[in-house]
This record gives structure tokens, C-alpha cells and sequence, in this order.
């Protein structure tokens, strides 16, 4: 027995030993992929065992192990890598950051990164780079021609303008509704709200609030274009949703980077004029704000858009500093940027300073967090269809110098005392403001074991916006002088939780469960007061006024949801998935504040199945499928009766009920939504296109009512009305040339949205959307499209029989015929295009960097209120014929009405001021008045980049150097003829698209620039 325990024991040794024997000592390098350096810190743990060893400062590792072990190299912020050991002994690897991992990955819907080919839903995803390369300060900018089915719209060029992101038309009757997507940064929802004007009608150029944004702390940004996409976030998202990662720091020694930009911007179109006649009226010398005068003849002319408008320059400086070790990361950004705008007083500047870092406690537990407070604001003139700067500046005459606007006294000198000097105006009547916000979140996750994790995230967005709208005494808009004092407030904590498993099941099945709550509490304030009859002039003190009025708008909202997302998957290939959502909306009635929708999708990657993962023509191809319900409630205070006070007469004070009510029983509206796509690589994935078409409708849309008086009431808020809206996208990348010295690629974009009125609210024929006079208007009707315009064409031949067949119908006055009466409207285009497109290019050469993106827009009418004015003063170019006889083309009837019968025409008429002061028979007319075409090509951004080789720098403590110039803008190719028709006059918030050329006129911008680090 005891022989036995001791040729069993011996053996245990022997074994023993040759196991030992056999473990070697692995030693090697780890460096980062960007930049080559060593990476001190990185794990080096043996595959399904306790041992691990970390890297030193210079990157080196030595450890023990066996020719059968796998080395896993893992650090925070870097893709991992698994190494068998085999024979070698050696073993160097190159860590590549997370973000260049994500060409597979996206980040989806609560900040969750998947597997691009598990998505049954249309996304898009915008690199980091796609955003810096343009130097834009408002990063929404930065999107223009890039995305698929995203229509994004300036407000023009004033200094720190906003801008409108629309995905997919609009979804919403109501003139006021939100149709914009929901941001999201890093996980948390956050405000994009532009907060409009509403005091004295005045109109400014303000901010959308996602401007705030610095675009160099971003990392990548996720378009979710449909409610698949975007059903997890509930309500909020039911236009779609902008998912926003921002950087985060990295392993390995910190690192410092610097980039400068300093702009020359100017506007990018002007309205052509007429030099040949003067100031005056009917032929005659008048002192009139008309140019209707007798010929120029030896005195100067004066272009007053080339006079008044100047070189605009915007500065940008960042500084980022990240760092980190396998524990800890973190990334801090101080950025800064001063704008001066086209037109004198006008400024706007940014200070944003963000502070992020991630803490690994142990290996369950990972918490991260970051702070971001932005200081911006600036001084913009007033602006507005009827007053304001361009609006004087469009109506004033060509032989008046309007740079000589003073008199010895400081007054202003004028030439006719119902127009404003644009440069006195400028100076006299703007609006100041000062906000300051805080973005900051908080989340921590707990790794229970390998299939199941718990993530909460908490995040506040809160700011205050403190405006100052001044007013001179002496101007026409305010005689006596006045001033607003505005204070906006916005709060918004929003909570995240949610529990994750993911669970292999064999070889081939697998399971991902996600269940989760949030929590959405909004409050915000709106206070004004707004003071007239200034004590003294020059004074911009709002205790300088003899009146005052204040008035305020609370708005709280609470939003609770309940969420769950199931994804079944079958050997990677076939992946379904079905997610649930129930809210409950504090803005509606008790008995409907809850409701549910759910969404399910299907992906599959065929060619997985038809063996052609490796062929070297189609290698990948998917099919997805969708269909998804998302809800849109009420704002605060649409249900019932609401009242206010009203301002005190002789110490007496009283309660008004609102004229508006609401129904006791609003429902949320709903937008069904079913899409089906598909994404397809060719050439070992050189070539790729992804293809979607999407059917949105829209029902139980919540819309103000018009009512009878006699109700006592003139709005009913109600459930009523239905849209559909039918989008096909395109989008395309394709990798021409990709060698060590020399790449080129190539990506296009293609996409067509087109809305549907299907239903009105019972009773109501149509809703009229802002207009611009009552000649002009854009109407929702039944079988009509959101955009559409309506007004009075020129009478044409509609005898599909006859040769004359769409031609013009003269009058016997020999003028063109309107048709009467003037009361009815007809349909005579669409404020939205037919389609958009994008057309980019990248080469790099060595160090060298060459890009440039076009963007197309085909149809879209749009008004341009300035022409009318044109017409009106005789200073457009379209006036210079005058005093003319002219023979309309076109034909007349000398039959009757029922029997026509036409012959050319042959009456000539006089061209005279008259005529185009003539309202109804030419300026209101679609053929003469202000629609246009809108469509354009315009060279959207175009830069040039070199990189400073590395052996020019490698003795210094510089890593890296590349030297910029870039620009937006630069050329536009249009039929319209004006300023840019993109810019919108009524405002980033506003859902009144196609009304242009009132605002500060759009620019472009040339930028030098700078990239280091350190």
C-alpha cells in the first residue's frame, strides 16, 4: 500500500514538474495604435484564470505562462486583444481606441452600443471628424448634406444664429407643436429649445440651445431617424432622436491637444438693383423712399446691401487634456469662441469648459461622470417682416448714402420720415442676452456576473437665459423709447435605470434583455417686463420707463416610463427584436395619461446564409424590417379652463379666463411607423449602400380648434386630423483607392420625404399657418401637404385640345388675368423640396488631406418677402424695365366664357410704376410676386489639411502638427434671385418653413487653422 502512495505521488510530481517546465516567460510592448507610444498600465491576464500583470511606464510586460494559454490585453478606452502564446516568446500589440472599433458598433438608444448588423431600424452615424473638419460652432451645422432624410435650416447668418433639424416631415398639424428630433448626450436627454421672442413682435435670430454643444468634445453622433429607432426614450422622441457620445479619456500618458480657427465671413448673395433710375416717384425728384425717379445722371449711386453690410470673423481656440490609467480616465476641454457678425453691433461668443472621467472600483464595478458649463450670448439687431434692419435696408433708395445717417447733434438724418437709416436702426433697436448653463450626469454600473449588469444614470440640464430687447426713443416701431427685460429659466433632471442580461444559449442562439425605468421632471419659468416712455433717452435701464407691464409663463412637466427591450438572436445572422414602453404624461387628463406602444424589428444578414461572407464581389448583405408606435403628448396647460391677472387699472386689479380651452379628454397623438431596408457591401466592403423607405402616419394629432364666440371661447384644444409621411433614403460610401500613400473616398447621399394630410378635425376645413400678409399663406388641408401655399396664379388655357394649351390669358386691359374673386385661395406650390441630396469626397496624400461635400435641393417654394418690397420701391433689379410698352405673351379670348375662343395676343400696355405697385394684377401674382424656386447647388464645405511629418517634430515635445484651411458655404448656384433662400425669417423653433429674407442674410466663411498635440 504504502509502494502504491509513493509511485502516486512521484507521479503527481513528474507531472507536476513538466508542467512547470513547460511555462515560459512572455515578454513584450504594448503601444497605441494613433500615435505608436507605449501605453504604461494595460492588463495582461491569462485567459480564464486569476493571473495578471500590468505594463510599465515605457509599455513593457513580462509574464509566465504556458504554450496553451491565450494573454488577454485589455485597457480602458481601447478595443481588446486576445494573444495565444504557442512557441513565442515575444509578444507585441498595438491597442486601437474604442472609437475606431465603432465602424461595427453604434451607439443606439440610451447610450447602449450594438452590433450595426443586429439593428432592424434605419440609423446614421456622424464621425467626430465629419464634425471638426467644418469649424461650424453650432455642431447642427456641421450635419448639412451628410444625412439621409435630415433636413437641416439656417436661420441665417446672424452672429450665433440658430438652426432647425427636421428627420422625416413634419408629424405634427399644429402650428406650434415640436417637430424637431430629442437630443441626447451621453445617455441623458437634453433641451434643444430655440425660446422665441414673443414681446412687441419682435423677431431675433435667437439660438437653438444644442448650439451649446462644444463640437470638439464629440465623439460621434447617432441620427435615429423612425420610432424603431427611437421608441426606448418614449414620447420625447416621437420626431426622432440626435444621440450625442462625447469624448472620454484614454490610457496612457496625458495627453494635450490645441486647435485654432480664425474666420473671414461675408454674406453669400445679395439682391440684384437697378442703377439707371434715381429716388423719386412717377418720374419726378420727390423726397420718397422710392426710386421711381427720373434717370441718374452725374451724381453717384449707392448699393446699400454692398454698403452696409461688412467682413464678419469668428475666433475659435480648445484645449483638451485626457489621461488615464486601467482604473481611471479623464478628459477635460476648455473651449472658446468670438463672433462678429456681417452687420455693425452684432456679436456672440462661447465659453464652454467640461470636466469627464471614468473610475473602474473593482471589477463589477465602473462609475463615470462629467460636468459641462457653458457660458454664450451676444447683441443681434432686430429683425422682422414689417421692421427691422433689412427690412429698412431693402426698401432704401440707390442715390442716398445711407452711411451718412448722423447729424452734428447725434440725431439721426433721414431723407423720408416713414423709413429708418439700417445703420441708425442697427445701432438703436437689438437685443442682448447672457446665458448660462450647466449639462452634468452622474451613472454607475454593477457587472452582477458575465450575463447580467445593472447601469443607473442621473443628468441635469439647467439654464438661465437673461435677455435685454432696447428700443431708442425717436424710432418709428417705438416713438417714445422702450425696453424688455427677459428672464428664461429651464430645468431638467432626467433618471435612468435599467438591468441588461445577455445570455449565450449553445453554439448559435443567444438572448439580450433589457428592462428599465426613467424619470423626466421639467420646469421652467418665462418672466418679462417690459417697460415704454423712456424718462431719458440713451439711458438702456429698465428703471428708465414710466410703464411697465410683466407678465410670466410657469411650464412644469413630469414624465415616468416603463421599458423593455428583447433581442433574439440565431447564429449572428438572423436577429429579432420587440420593445415595449409605457408613460405617463403630467400634461394630460388622469383617466389618459397612460399609454403604451410597442415596436418590433427583424435584421438578416443573407448572405451569412448564402456562403458569401468571403466573396470578393458581394460580401455582406442585410434586410431589415420594422414597424413601431411612439406618443407625443400635450405641452402644460391644454386641458379645461386656465385664467390670469390682469394688469392694475387705478389700483384695481382683476381674474381673465383664458379665451383658449382644452378637451377633458386629450389623448397623446401616435405615430405608427413602418419601414423596411437593407445594407449591402460589395468588394470586400469598398463599396457600401444602405437603402430605407419609411411610411409615418401620424393620428390623434393634438391641435387648436377654432370655435364659435358665442361659447364663450375662441380655441378648442383637441384630438383630431392625420398625417402621413412616405421617405426613401440612400446612402453610399465607397473606398476608390487604399494604399500606404494614397486614399480617396468617395460618399453620396439621396433622400425624398413627401407629407400627406389624410384627415381635419371634424368642422375645421383648414389651418393657416403664420403668414407673412394676408396675400400670402401656407394652408393644411384635407389631401393637402404640410408646406403647401396658397394664393392667386395667373389665369392660363386649360383646353388640353387646344394649341394654346397653358398659356397666359390677357385681358382686355392687355394685362394677365387674376382670377376673382380674390377672397378664394388657390394651391400654387409647396414650401418643401422634392428632394435633397449630398455629394462628398476625402484624398489623402501622405500628410495631405484634401475634402470637400456639395449639397443639392431640388423644388421647394419659398416667399421671399423682400421682392414685393422691391417691386414697391422700384429699387430691384426687376424694375429696371419701366416706362416701356410691352406686349404680354400670351393669348386673348374673342369668343365668350363658354365658347372661348383664342388668338394671340397683340395689345401693348405701359410698364410703369403703376403696374408694379398693382397688388393684385402683378406683385401677389405666383408668376411675378415673392415665390421662387428655391432649388440649389452649393458647395457645402471644402478643406485642406496637411499634417506636418512626424520627423520634423519627433526631437520635440510636440506629437503632432497639421496646419488647416477650410470653408462653408463658398459657392451656391441657385434660381432664386435674393439672398440665400435658405435662411428661414421666422426662426429656428418656428414650424413656418419657406418665409426668407427678413433675417440677417446667410454667409460664408473661410477658416485658417491650426490642430496640435502635445
Amino acid at each position: 500500500m504504502k509502494r502504491k502512495l509513493l509511485l502516486l505521488f512521484m507521479g503527481v510530481f513528474v507531472l507536476a514538474s513538466q508542467a512547470i517546465a513547460q511555462k515560459v516567460t512572455v515578454t513584450g510592448k504594448v503601444t497605441g495604435a494613433d500615435d505608436g507610444l507605449p501605453l504604461p498600465g494595460v492588463s495582461i491576464k491569462i485567459k480564464s484564470t486569476t493571473t495578471v500583470v500590468q505594463t510599465n511606464s515605457t509599455g513593457a510586460y513580462s509574464i509566465q505562462a504556458a504554450p496553451t494559454d491565450v494573454l488577454v490585453f485589455s485597457f480602458i478606452g481601447m478595443v481588446p486583444q486576445e494573444k495565444a502564446v504557442g512557441s513565442n516568446t515575444t509578444i507585441n500589440v498595438v491597442l486601437a481606441p474604442e472609437s475606431e472599433s465603432l465602424q461595427e458598433v453604434v451607439v443606439t438608444a440610451l447610450g447602449i452600443r450594438q452590433q450595426r448588423r443586429s439593428l432592424g431600424y434605419a440609423t446614421q452615424e456622424i464621425k467626430a471628424a465629419d464634425i471638426a473638419n467644418t469649424n461650424q460652432s453650432n455642431m447642427l451645422n456641421a450635419l448639412k448634406a451628410k444625412a439621409s432624410g435630415v433636413q437641416i435650416t439656417s436661420t441665417g447668418g446672424a452672429a450665433g444664429a440658430g438652426t432647425r433639424i427636421q428627420i422625416r416631415g413634419v408629424n405634427s398639424l399644429n402650428p406650434s407643436a415640436n417637430n424637431q428630433p430629442l437630443f441626447v448626450v451621453d445617455g441623458i436627454p437634453i433641451s434643444n429649445n430655440t425660446d422665441q421672442i414673443a414681446v412687441n413682435n419682435d423677431n431675433f435670430q435667437n439660438t437653438n440651445r444644442a448650439a451649446d454643444i462644444n463640437p470638439d468634445d464629440i465623439e460621434s453622433m447617432t441620427i435615429l431617424k423612425g420610432p424603431a429607432a427611437s421608441v426606448l426614450y418614449g414620447l420625447r422622441a416621437a420626431n426622432g432622436a440626435v444621440i450625442i457620445t462625447t469624448k472620454s479619456g484614454k490610457g496612457g500618458k496625458p495627453s494635450f491637444s490645441f486647435k485654432s480657427s480664425y474666420s473671414f465671413d461675408d454674406v453669400v448673395t445679395k439682391p440684384d438693383i437697378q442703377t439707371t433710375y434715381g429716388q423719386g416717384n412717377n418720374g419726378a425728384v420727390v423726397a420718397s423712399i422710392n426710386t421711381w425717379g427720373p434717370k441718374i445722371e452725374g451724381q453717384p449711386v449707392y448699393n446699400p446691401y454692398d454698403l452696409f453690410f461688412k467682413t464678419g470673423h469668428q475666433a475659435q481656440n480648445s484645449f483638451t487634456f485626457s489621461g488615464g490609467n486601467e482604473s481611471a480616465t479623464y478628459f477635460t476641454s476648455i473651449s472658446n469662441a468670438d463672433q462678429k457678425g456681417v452687420v455693425p453691433n452684432s456679436d456672440y461668443g462661447k465659453t464652454s469648459i467640461r470636466l469627464a472621467g471614468t473610475l473602474k472600483a473593482s471589477d463589477k464595478f465602473k462609475f463615470e461622470g462629467s460636468a459641462n458649463y457653458i457660458n454664450s450670448g451676444g447683441q443681434n439687431p432686430r429683425t422682422g417682416i414689417s421692421s427691422g434692419t433689412i427690412f429698412y435696408l431693402m426698401r432704401h433708395t440707390n442715390t442716398v448714402d445711407p452711411r451718412d445717417y448722423l447729424n452734428p447733434d447725434g440725431t439721426e438724418k433721414t431723407y423720408n420720415a416713414s423709413i429708418q437709416n439700417p445703420f441708425y436702426f442697427t445701432e438703436n433697436a437689438f437685443m442682448k442676452d447672457n446665458v448660462n448653463r450647466i449639462l452634468g450626469n452622474l451613472g454607475a454600473e454593477f457587472k452582477a456576473n458575465d450575463w447580467l449588469t445593472f447601469n443607473y444614470k442621473a443628468g441635469i440640464d439647467h439654464y438661465t437665459d437673461f435677455r435685454q430687447i432696447y428700443n431708442e426713443v425717436g424710432l418709428l416701431i417705438s416713438t417714445l423709447g422702450s425696453m424688455t427685460e427677459q428672464r428664461i429659466s429651464y430645468n431638467e433632471i432626467n433618471s435612468n435605470f435599467f438591468a441588461r442580461a445577455n445570455k449565450q444559449f449553445g453554439e448559435k442562439w443567444n438572448v439580450n434583455l433589457l428592462l428599465g425605468h426613467s424619470f423626466t421632471h421639467i420646469n421652467g419659468t418665462n418672466l418679462s417686463l417690459n417697460g415704454t416712455q423712456a424718462v431719458v433717452p440713451n439711458v438702456e435701464s429698465i428703471n428708465n420707463y414710466n410703464v411697465y407691464n410683466p407678465t410670466t409663463f410657469p411650464s412644469k412637466k413630469n414624465i415616468i416610463g416603463v421599458f423593455g427591450d428583447l433581442t433574439v438572436s440565431y447564429d449572428n445572422t438572423i436577429f429579432l427584436n420587440a420593445t415595449a414602453r409605457n408613460d405617463w404624461s403630467s400634461t394630460l387628463p388622469a383617466a389618459n395619461r397612460s399609454f403604451f406602444y410597442p415596436s418590433t424589428s427583424l435584421s438578416y444578414v443573407f448572405t451569412e446564409t448564402l456562403g458569401l461572407k468571403d466573396n470578393p464581389i458581394f460580401n455582406y448583405g442585410k434586410l431589415r424590417l420594422s414597424y413601431a408606435e411612439v406618443g407625443k403628448d400635450a405641452d402644460p396647460y391644454q386641458i379645461g379652463e386656465y385664467f390670469s391677472t390682469i394688469q392694475a387699472f387705478s389700483g384695481v386689479t382683476g381674474v381673465r379666463r383664458d379665451i383658449k380651452v382644452g378637451s377633458e379628454t386629450l389623448r397623446p397623438e401616435r405615430t405608427k411607423g413602418l419601414e423596411f431596408g437593407g445594407e449591402f457591401h460589395f468588394l470586400k466592403s469598398r463599396i457600401t449602400l444602405d437603402a430605407n423607405y419609411a411610411i409615418l402616419n401620424s393620428i390623434d394629432q393634438i391641435v387648436p380648434v377654432p370655435i364659435s364666440y358665442a361659447s364663450g371661447f375662441d380655441i378648442f384644444v383637441t384630438n383630431a386630423g392625420k398625417i402621413r409621411n412616405r421617405s426613401l433614403e440612400f446612402l453610399l460610401n465607397a473606398n476608390i483607392i487604399n494604399n500606404e500613400n494614397f486614399k480617396w473616398d468617395i460618399n453620396a447621399n439621396w433622400s425624398r420625404t413627401v407629407g400627406r394630410v389624410l384627415s381635419m378635425p371634424p368642422g375645421v376645413s383648414e389651418i393657416q399657418f403664420n403668414p407673412e400678409s394676408p396675400w400670402v399663406k401656407q394652408i393644411i388641408k384635407t389631401g393637402g401637404r404640410p408646406g403647401d401655399w396658397y394664393g392667386w396664379p395667373y389665369t392660363r388655357v386649360t383646353d388640353g385640345g387646344s394649341q394654346y394649351n397653358g398659356q397666359l390669358i390677357i385681358g382686355a386691359d392687355g394685362y394677365p388675368i387674376v382670377p376673382q374673386p380674390l377672397s378664394n385661395n388657390y394651391l400654387v406650390g409647396n414650401a418643401y423640396p422634392d428632394w435633397t441630396g449630398g455629394l462628398g469626397s476625402t484624398l489623402k496624400y501622405k500628410g495631405l488631406t484634401f475634402s470637400f461635400l456639395f449639397n443639392f435641393k431640388k423644388g421647394g417654394d419659398v416667399f421671399d418677402i423682400p421682392k414685393t418690397q422691391r417691386y414697391t420701391t422700384g429699387i430691384g433689379a426687376e424694375t429696371q424695365l419701366r416706362n416701356a410698352m410691352v406686349v404680354f405673351k400670351g393669348v386673348k379670348n374673342i369668343g365668350t366664357d363658354a365658347a372661348p375662343n383664342y388668338v394671340p395676343n397683340d395689345k401693348a400696355v405701359l410698364i410703369d410704376q403703376a403696374f408694379y405697385n398693382n397688388s393684385f394684377a402683378y406683385r401677389l401674382s405666383t408668376e411675378n410676386n415673392g415665390f421662387q424656386d428655391a432649388s440649389w447647388v452649393r458647395l457645402q464645405n471644402v478643406s485642406l489639411a496637411y499634417e506636418l511629418p512626424k520627423a520634423w517634430v519627433a526631437k520635440s515635445f510636440i506629437k503632432s502638427a497639421s496646419v488647416n484651411v477650410s470653408a462653408n458655404n463658398l459657392w451656391l448656384s441657385t434660381p432664386f434671385n435674393g439672398f440665400d433662400p435658405e435662411a428661414s425669417a421666422y426662426g429656428s423653433g418656428s414650424n413656418s418653413v419657406g418665409y426668407v429674407g427678413t433675417g440677417i442674410p446667410s454667409t460664408r466663411s473661410i477658416f485658417v487653422g491650426l490642430n496640435v498635440n502635445f
